[in-house]
């Protein structure tokens, strides 16, 4: 069951990047992405309305043919986005897969306010089938049997929208990592342990790895980390460099105070969009960590990295917990259980990293690093 479950989620992951590639490849449904209109014509919730339509779209996708084929965990699928949307005509419509490709279609030509060509479109690539072979794995999976009955799933669907939209491409000075760019545009889904709080299994799929004249190809990661089982796709295993420079990943927005004392302290600092693209840098060894000071990642930001940094050796720490915790990893790792005080908090709220991260993928490279910020 595990395996099939693991075999599954890459499946899905490589249908919603195919949904991705197509929206942005597709003249047409590239128009309805970018296209805003002026004057008397322009609508302001229509360019909104086509960029949540994706998100919405392949989050619906993955949650649809997970849960089909696993209803015990169908029932804890979450995602970033509400289905229910109000289209430019004011129609309010719940944005869920139907039974045939048609009955999808008429769903989405209804959201989009009767354009039945770009419904047609996307409602091919959401029923289309997706064999083991295109996901062009470099590993066999691992043999598991998994507690689906005690899991939850979150689901992001596009992380780094404004990267998705824009697709302005431009390299960091430190090494393969993207400071922006469609490079940077990841679809994450995380498993958790509804009772522990523990990542279990994370899938990241990069929909935009490499370009071939206008064609992109994606590459897809996973990682397992369930009791004393740590398996992971084999292309994220580098081995660590003695004597080379320690490169930090930040936000671009991130304060300069926090950029001046990684300087000093002799590490080099590179930036760059998305934070599934960042923590995804962590794992592949493109970066030494990820430090981010800031509450503005929640949930399915983290949990599907997360459950891979696990299974290659690091994790995910919260910034401020883990240095007011004198450096006590277990008791500041990133935690997805609701067995918290929620009374009074939004969802919003609720699911956030409030108190910042740290990615790491070298233990003994963290505290190191904790040491630097404690010196402050």
């Amino acid at each position: 069951m595990g395996t099939r479950f693991l075999e599954s989620l890459l499946r899905t992951s490589e249908k919603a990047a195919n949904i991705a590639r197509v929206i942005r490849q597709d003249e047409h449904l590239f128009k309805l992405l970018v296209q805003e209109k002026k004057g008397s014509e322009k609508n302001p919730r229509f360019v909104q309305d086509f960029k949540t339509l994706a998100d919405v779209l392949i989050q619906e996708t993955i949650k649809h043919d997970i849960g089909k084929q696993f209803p015990a965990i169908s029932g804890h699928i979450l995602g970033e986005e509400s289905n229910t949307f109000s289209n430019t005509l004011g129609d309010t419509i719940t944005v869920e897969v139907q039974a045939s490709q048609a009955a999808t279609a008429a769903l989405l030509s209804t959201v989009l306010c009767g354009d039945i060509q770009a419904a047609n479109v996307l409602a091919a690539e959401v029923h289309k089938d997706i064999s083991v072979e295109e996901l062009d794995l470099e590993d066999s999976l691992p043999l598991l049997d998994l507690p689906l009955e005690q899991y939850g799933m979150w689901i992001d669907p596009i992380d780094s929208t404004a990267e998705y939209i824009s697709g302005e491409e431009l390299k960091s000075s430190q090494g393969d990592i993207y400071q922006s760019g469609l490079q940077c545009v990841t679809v994450l889904i995380g498993v958790f342990d509804r009772i522990s709080g523990q990542p279990i299994l994370g899938v990241v799929n990069q929909p935009f790895h490499i370009q071939h004249d206008s064609k992109w190809t994606g590459k897809c990661q996973w990682g397992v980390s369930f009791r004393d089982i740590s398996k992971f796709s084999s292309s994220l295993h580098k081995p660590l460099e003695h004597g080379k420079e320690k490169v930090v990943v930040l936000s671009g927005s991130e304060g300069s105070s926090l950029k001046s004392q990684l300087h000093a302290a002799g590490y080099m600092v590179a930036e760059a969009a998305g934070a599934g693209y960042k923590q995804l840098c962590v794992a592949r060894g493109d970066a030494d960590m990820y430090v981010l000071s800031k509450g503005s990642t929640f949930r399915w930001d983290t949990c599907g990295p997360h459950a891979i940094l696990r299974a290659l050796g690091g994790g995910i720490v919260s910034y401020q917990k883990v240095l007011k915790e004198d450096g006590e990893l277990e008791k500041s790792e990133l935690s997805y259980s609701d067995n918290v005080v929620t009374e009074g908090l939004s969802p919003l709220t609720l699911h956030c990293n409030q108190e910042g991260l740290i990615a790491y993928k070298d233990r003994n490279m963290l505290i190191e690093l904790l040491h630097v910020l404690k010196e402050s």
